[in-house]
């Protein structure tokens, strides 16, 4: 038979099957149940990976609690060691050194695991240098070292090599700046490695034993260091600061951290950049710091100064949670233990449109595709649950990153959707709704616009079914969603056959995972539909190419 004629036979039975998301579709065999009962398919391993690399398992899901997602996705990266430890050490460093995701304690504690229970110590030790790269790492590093037993020779060499393949200035750098964190010390790290080759200054000054004043004058930060910490008055502070400018605020005394000026000169030294720069705003907006104008200006054009953001690593998470913050304050338990925003500082319009303009630059540069393209924003019930253990749910970040997607296709719609009511075995009424986004809408506003929908089942056929019955023509749907669909008589894949075969458009859909379990509505034999993992900084292009058929 022609293969033509096979081919339009075959779309037409498909085009035709519909099977309630609670039951598996006759004949499919790859199908499983995810958390909420309904049939979808896994992602493959790599994949899945990926999701616990970029997403991570704090908060845990609105379905799993935190402490059994972190034992499936621990159960699970083991498994992949055992299988293709190669893979895992590739993947877990390149989601590391491109800034995929907006915690790096996944590939450390990856990397930690390889270590300990892998076959191939010498390719894991190489990846160490390029994901343990700073002390806090290092510290971290070192306790799930120690918490997965045993400190053998292969552990040693790992931590001890990054001792020695630092020049003695950053070694210094980071001896004063990250000096303890998780209980360890630069100290305890060189009694348990024993780092052979490290100048001995940087050595000496590591392991307690002062600087031998004669041979100190090419280590500044040591020097500054020491002189920091005899500081007793914020003028002395200054001085020292003046004299070494490129001394971190950790080194400054806790009681003048509450002095304006340090921190001004702090920033103006360039030793506030990166996380620091991001996560410092609070304690400036409380000291009143952003009421110079002039300082709240240059603070301002630091946050979205793109090379900044590509050297220091910042995730577009970062702008996203600080923006938050900002302008909603911190949240903190209460007596009675419930969850309270407090804000004791007024938000500045400055440092705001610097944070929206941050996260949509953090984002790696995206070609676009130029297909029409319909953003689909899970607003159900399940994506109330917090998104990467933030005070910021799963929702909202997928609302922000819609707009951000929704930047590079100028022909796009954006809509949100979940299924109110009764919704047992589809029942309920199905609704997707205009959120009110388009890409020039603050973030706040988009966040604020996705929470006021989000409620109700799951159904992640409504984008397709929707777009069929009005007949608007789609050439990419992307639904960002935790894959917990449940709540419709007809499965995702269906209903995007379906409405490939009666608008007569090849479309595709996109899958924008936002949960780390193993789970995906995209039809894993159908070339057409693609598992991508959302709040990955590199989603949008990857995205696009995709889109455009050029993956």
């Amino acid at each position: 038979m022609n293969d033509a004629l096979k081919n339009f036979a075959s779309a037409e039975k498909a085009a035709k099957t519909v099977t309630p998301q609670r039951v598996r579709t006759p004949g499919r065999t790859d199908e499983v149940v995810n958390n909420a009962g309904g049939f979808t398919f896994k992602v493959s391993d790599k994949d899945r990976l990926e999701r616990f690399l970029i997403l991570g398992t704090e908060g845990g899901t609105y379905y799993v609690g935190e402490s059994a997602l972190t034992k499936q996705n621990a159960a699970f990266v083991r498994k992949m060691i055992a299988s293709n430890e190669r893979l895992v050490v590739d993947t877990l460093v390149d989601v590391s050194v491109n800034a995929r995701a907006f915690r790096n304690t996944p590939a450390i504690f990856t990397l930690a695991l390889v270590l300990s229970e892998g076959q191939d110590k010498a390719y894991a030790r190489e990846a160490v240098s390029k994901v343990v790269r700073t002390g806090t790492h290092l510290f971290e590093f070192a306790q799930f070292l120690d918490d997965f037993g045993g400190w053998g020779r292969a552990k040693r060499r790992a931590v001890a090599d990054w001792y020695t393949g630092q020049d003695a200035g950053a070694l210094a750098y980071q001896a004063v700046k990250y000096r303890q964190r998780n209980g360890w010390t630069h100290r305890d790290l060189f009694r348990k490695a024993h780092p052979q080759g490290v100048d001995p200054v940087v050595g000496n000054f590591i392991l307690g034993n002062g600087l031998d004043q004669g041979t100190t004058h090419n280590f500044g930060t040591l020097v500054g260091f020491e002189r920091m910490q005899k500081a007793g008055t914020a003028k002395e502070v200054l001085d020292v600061l003046e004299a070494h400018k490129n001394l971190p605020w950790e080194t400054i005394p806790t009681q003048f951290l509450k002095d304006e000026k340090v921190w001004k000169t702090l920033f103006y030294n360039g030793q506030l950049k990166g996380q620091a720069l991001v996560r410092q705003i609070t304690r400036l907006s409380r000291l009143g710091a952003f009421n110079d104008l002039q300082f709240a200006a240059d603070y301002a054009t630091r946050l979205t100064d793109e090379e900044m953001i590509a050297r220091t690593r910042l995730h577009p998470i970062n702008f996203l949670n600080a923006l938050h913050v900002h302008q909603n304050g911190q949240t903190r338990e209460d007596e009675w233990g419930y969850a309270r925003a407090t804000r004791d500082w007024i938000p500045v319009s400055q440092i705001v449109d610097a944070l929206n303009d941050g996260f949509h630059v953090a984002f790696k540069t995206v070609e676009p595709a130029g297909k029409r393209t319909m953003l689909a924003v899970d607003v159900s019930g399940s994506m109330a649950g917090k998104a990467l253990g933030l005070d910021l749910s799963c929702a909202q970040v997928s609302g922000a990153m819609a707009m951000t997607i929704a930047r590079t296709e100028p022909a796009h719609i954006i809509r949100g959707f979940t299924r109110s009511g009764n919704g047992g075995w589809g029942r309920g009424s199905a609704d997707l709704t205009d959120l009110g986004i388009s890409p020039k809408t603050s973030l706040t506003d988009a966040m604020r616009k996705v929470q006021k929908h989000n409620f109700g089942g799951t159904d992640c056929a409504q984008p397709m079914l929707w777009a069929m019955e009005n007949k608007v023509e789609i050439d990419t749907f992307v639904v960002i969603t935790d894959n917990e669909t449940w709540a419709g008589t007809i499965k995702p894949f269906q209903a995007l056959k379906q409405y490939r075969q009666r608008m007569g458009i090849d479309a595709r859909l996109a899958v924008l995972g936002v949960a780390s379990t193993d789970f995906t509505i995209a039809d894993p034999s159908d070339r057409g539909m693609m598992d991508f993992v959302g709040f990955d900084a590199n989603a949008p292009r990857a995205l696009a190419e995709f889109s455009a058929g050029r993956i």
